[in-house]
């Protein structure tokens, strides 16, 4: 059935998002422009406008970019529903695909990490491409350059979670006074309100609020509760407080699951982040693998929900007051502050997950620099590279 405004059937949308989810490689702006070809082309379903609006409310809240987008976009195609089957829809493949990928991985040992190691340097190439190309875009004065070497030297000499947050914090109240004076007002248009009435909306705001106050209590006797429970609250936590998309979370989640909570060894993290590569779909859903560790099927999926579930309702809640942003004159100095923080972030999660422990050894910057050199002189798929080096690693 052609999906179009009038007869649009839940199940059209669930099918349509799942076929994005799963072809979608390449991080949110290419899921971003799968959905575009998919819905605004092909379909007529969605406008360009209304896909910038999504991303533009998307990039100045918590949580992942790409998956909080197709929340707005199935919210405004068919209401609260609509939300949650898109939601369900574009992470249905990847969780299916990273599961099966962790079942193998733990399955065969040892063995995976041998592999696995072939494929760092590649991964840190990817994460060095993206820094540098959102640097090329969103840096355009010096100042922003010292915000991100700033952000960078903390995240690699400090690397603390609370440090990292309050770096985001101050990134944006040094944006504020730096540049407030030089931006205008975001004008950010909205069709959404006229899907949404007020009791919807406290549903929202109280399932929200649960979700938090839970989280708090959760971590409060996380000694005394089950491992799924504390599954629940530090991704839960992780998906509230933050900013700037997959890439920057990198640092924050290797130094809470790899340093301060033990989950997960540095090679065992380090292939989370290799097989979210390789597998279609955003970049957090490297947490189903880290689920799956700690408490198999059930622990995947509580995390892959976890991660992601808390930041769509807020999106959800936010894209109803999404029409007051045009009157925030500031917002964008502020986040010309909190981007080039988040720039320097990305860079330091190519440095910690892969270049520090390079060290002297030829093969790993071999591997690393051919890459960076094919992802930004040429168009290649960064899978392509990676499943080329895991061949590799079997000869």
């Amino acid at each position: 059935m052609k999906i179009n405004r009038s007869n649009l059937f839940l199940i059209d949308l669930f099918w349509s998002f799942f076929l994005i989810g799963s072809y979608s490689f390449g991080g949110h702006m290419a899921l971003i422009a799968m959905v575009r070809k998919q819905l605004v082309d092909k379909k007529k379903v969605l406008t360009d406008d209304q896909i910038l609006d999504g991303v533009s409310l998307a990039s100045i809240l918590p949580g992942p970019l790409a998956v909080n987008s197709v929340v707005y976009y199935g919210f405004i195609l068919a209401g609260i529903k609509g939300a949650m089957v898109s939601f369900l829809g574009v992470l249905l493949p990847t969780f299916l695909l990273v599961t099966g990928f962790s079942v193998y991985y733990f399955s065969i040992g040892a063995e995976a990490d041998f592999h696995i190691a072939f494929v760092i340097p590649v991964v840190a190439a990817v994460i060095t491409s993206v820094g540098y190309n959102m640097a090329k875009k969103q840096m355009r004065v010096l100042s922003q350059g010292c915000i991100a070497v700033l952000a960078f030297i903390l995240a690699v000499t400090a690397p603390n979670v609370i440090f990292i947050i309050v770096a985001i914090f101050l990134g944006g109240l040094m944006g504020y006074f730096l540049y407030a004076k030089q931006e205008v007002i975001i004008d950010v248009k909205n069709n959404a309100t006229r899907f949404i009435n007020r009791k919807e909306l406290k549903t929202l705001v109280y399932i929200l609020l649960i979700i938090i106050s839970l989280m708090v209590i959760i971590a409060s006797y996380n000694n005394k509760l089950n491992i799924s429970a504390y599954l629940a609250s530090v991704f839960s936590g992780m998906s509230l407080t933050l900013f700037g998309g997959g890439y920057v979370i990198i640092p924050i989640m290797e130094q809470a699951l790899v340093g301060d909570l033990n989950w997960v060894t540095l090679h065992e993290f380090n292939a989370a982040i290799g097989i979210s590569q390789i597998t279609p779909g955003p970049i957090l859903t490297s947490v189903t693998f880290i689920g799956y560790k700690m408490a198999g099927f059930t622990g995947a999926f509580i995390a892959t929900v976890s991660i992601f579930l808390p930041s769509s309702i807020l999106m959800l809640i936010l894209s109803h007051i999404q029409q007051k942003i045009k009157h925030f004159s500031y917002i964008d100095a502020v986040m010309k502050g909190i981007r080039a923080v988040v720039i320097g972030l990305i860079f330091s999660g190519a440095y910690t997950i892969g270049l520090k422990h390079f060290g002297y050894q030829t093969l790993p910057w071999v591997i690393f620099i051919v890459s960076l050199l094919l992802f930004l002189f040429t168009k290649i798929h960064p899978a392509l590279v990676i499943l080329l080096t895991l061949l590799f690693s079997f000869l």
